[in-house]
C-alpha cells in the first residue's frame, strides 16, 4: 500500500541520518586529528541525485587523490567501498599473515637455537669478554648491539605477527556483527594504522639488523633483507581496495623509513655507500687462465669481452645485478599506486552508477504510486463507497501492471466491468412516482436536482 511503502521510504532515511550522526560523534577524535580541519575547505559544492538532475553524463566533480568535493557523498562512497571490498580486504590480511608468517617462522626455524645459545653465553661472559664480543661482531647486525636482548629479537617479530592477525579478526567481526554495521568505515582507519605500526617497527629492527645476509649477497645484501623481509608483508596492499590517498600516504611512508631514514640513519653507516662499495670489489676480474689466450691466438675463440674495448661490460654487468633489486622495489611501489589508483577510480565510477540506478528507480516508483494513487480517487468519484473499496481491494490482490508506453495503468487481471454484486439476506424494493419531477428538472440545474432526489430517500 502506499502508507506503508512511504513510512518504509522515511524509516530507512531516518535510519541513514541516525547512522551519518553516530558514526560522526564516534569518529570526532579521528576527524579532529585527520580530516576534520579540511572538511569544511574541501566541501565545495551539496550534489544530490534528484529529479531532474539525474542522468548517465551528469555527475559529481572531484578532487584528484582527495575525493568527491561533496564530502557528504564522499562518506556514502566510503560506506559502499567498505562492503564492496569485505572480500578483498580479507584476503589482503590473509595474504600479509601468510607472507610475514612463512618468513617469520622460517628465519626461527633456522636461528632459534643459536639465538638462545648467544644471550645465555653473554650471561656468563664478563665485562671485559662482553666489550671483547661485541667487538668482534660485524656492525649492522642484532647481536652486535643488544647481546643481551636476544629474546626480544624473537618477541617482537611475533608480536607484529600477532597484529596482524588481531586486525583480520576485528575486520571479520566489523563485517558479521550488527552492532558495528553503522562503524564499518573504521575499517579504513584501523587497516593503514596497523600497516603503520608495522612499518615503524620493522624499520626500527632493519635499522639494527641489515648486514644477515652479506655473506651470501654482498656489501648489497640489505637490500635483499628489505624485499624479502620488511616489504614482504606489503605485497599485500595488492588486494586491499583502500582509498587511493591512503595508499600513497603509506607508500610515501614505506620510502621515507625503508629507503631514506634507514639507510642514511643508522648504527651501521650510510647503506647507499656499501652499494658502491659492493659495485667496486665486483669489478675486480680474476685473471684470464693462459689457454684461453692460446685459444684467441689460435683464432678458435673470440678475445674475452674485458678485452679493450669492452672492458666495460663487466662493469656494467655488475651495477646490475647490485642495483636490479632496487630498481624492482621501487617498481613495486609504483605499481602499488598505479593499482591503487585504477581500482579507485573504477569503485568511484561502480558507485556513481549504483546512485544514479537508484535515484532513477526512486522516480520511477514514485511516478507508479503518483499514477495508482490517481487511479483510486478516479474510482471513488465514480462508483459509490462500498463499491469502490472493494475494488481498491481487490486491487490490491493483483500484480500492477504498467504498459511499456508508461500510460496504460491497469489492476492486473480485475477489470472495472468485473462482478461487484454483493449478497443481502433481506431487501426491499421502492417503486415511486414523484409528481411534477419531469417538468421541474427541465427547469432546474442538474445540481439541484440531484440534492432533492438526496434529500428525498437518503
Amino acid at each position: 500500500e502506499p502508507g506503508a511503502t512511504e513510512h518504509e521510504t522515511e524509516t530507512r532515511s531516518a535510519w541513514r541520518v541516525r547512522a551519518k550522526t553516530e558514526r560522526e560523534k564516534a569518529m570526532v577524535f579521528l576527524d579532529v586529528l585527520v580530516n576534520y580541519g579540511c572538511r569544511r575547505w574541501l566541501h565545495k559544492e551539496d550534489y544530490t541525485f534528484d529529479e531532474g538532475e539525474v542522468s548517465s553524463s551528469s555527475k559529481p566533480s572531484q578532487y584528484p587523490l582527495l575525493g568527491f568535493k561533496d564530502r557528504h557523498l564522499e562518506d556514502d562512497y566510503l560506506e559502499y567501498l567498505v562492503v564492496a571490498s569485505r572480500a578483498r580486504i580479507i584476503l589482503g590480511y590473509v595474504t600479509a599473515i601468510l607472507l610475514y608468517g612463512s618468513e617469520l617462522f622460517a628465519s626461527l626455524w633456522v636461528n632459534y637455537d643459536i639465538i638462545i645459545w648467544i644471550g645465555q653465553l653473554y650471561g656468563f661472559m664478563s665485562d671485559e669478554q662482553k666489550e671483547d664480543f661485541k667487538e668482534g661482531r660485524r656492525e649492522g647486525t642484532f647481536v652486535k648491539y643488544f647481546p643481551n636482548s636476544t629474546r626480544v629479537f624473537l618477541v617482537i617479530p611475533c608480536l607484529l605477527l600477532l597484529m596482524f592477525i588481531l586486525g583480520l579478526v576485528a575486520v571479520v567481526c566489523m563485517y558479521q556483527m550488527k552492532r558495528f554495521e553503522k562503524h564499518r568505515t573504521w575499517i579504513f582507519y584501523i587497516t593503514p594504522a596497523i600497516y603503520l605500526l608495522y612499518m615503524a617497527f620493522a624499520g626500527v629492527g632493519f635499522a639494527y639488523d641489515n648486514q644477515g645476509y652479506n655473506d651470501f649477497f654482498g656489501q648489497a645484501g640489505w637490500v635483499i633483507v628489505l624485499i624479502f623481509s620488511h616489504a614482504a608483508p606489503l605485497a599485500s596492499l595488492f588486494f586491499i581496495s583502500l582509498p587511493a590517498l591512503v595508499m600513497f600516504e603509506l607508500m610515501i611512508v614505506f620510502v621515507l623509513v625503508f629507503l631514506v631514514i634507514v639507510p642514511l640513519c643508522n648504527p651501521a653507516e650510510n647503506l647507499w655507500n656499501l652499494v658502491g662499495e659492493a659495485r667496486d670489489s665486483c669489478l675486480i676480474q680474476e685473471s684470464v687462465p693462459e689457454y684461453v689466450y692460446a685459444a684467441v691466438e689460435a683464432g678458435l675463440l673470440s678475445p674475452p669481452p674485458d678485452a679493450p674495448p669492452d672492458a666495460g661490460k663487466y662493469e656494467e654487468m655488475d651495477i646490475f645485478r647490485i642495483v636490479s633489486p632496487i630498481i624492482l622495489l621501487c617498481v613495486l611501489v609504483v605499481c602499488v599506486l598505479v593499482v591503487s589508483v585504477i581500482v579507485d577510480i573504477t569503485n568511484r565510477q561502480s558507485f556513481i552508477s549504483k546512485k544514479i540506478i537508484d535515484a532513477l528507480t526512486k522516480q520511477r516508483e514514485q511516478q507508479l504510486l503518483q499514477q495508482k494513487e490517481d487511479q483510486e480517487n478516479l474510482i471513488h468519484s465514480i462508483f459509490p463507497p462500498m463499491v469502490a473499496k472493494n475494488l481498491i481491494r481487490r486491487q490490491t490482490q493483483q500484480p500492477l501492471k504498467v504498459s511499456q508506453s508508461g500510460r496504460d495503468f491497469g489492476f492486473g487481471d480485475m477489470s472495472l466491468v468485473r462482478s461487484v454484486a454483493q449478497m443481502h439476506h433481506e431487501g426491499t424494493i421502492l417503486f415511486t412516482d414523484i409528481v411534477g419531477f419531469t417538468s421541474m428538472s427541465q427547469t432546474v440545474a442538474p445540481q439541484q436536482v440531484m440534492e432533492f432526489l438526496h434529500e428525498l430517500f437518503v
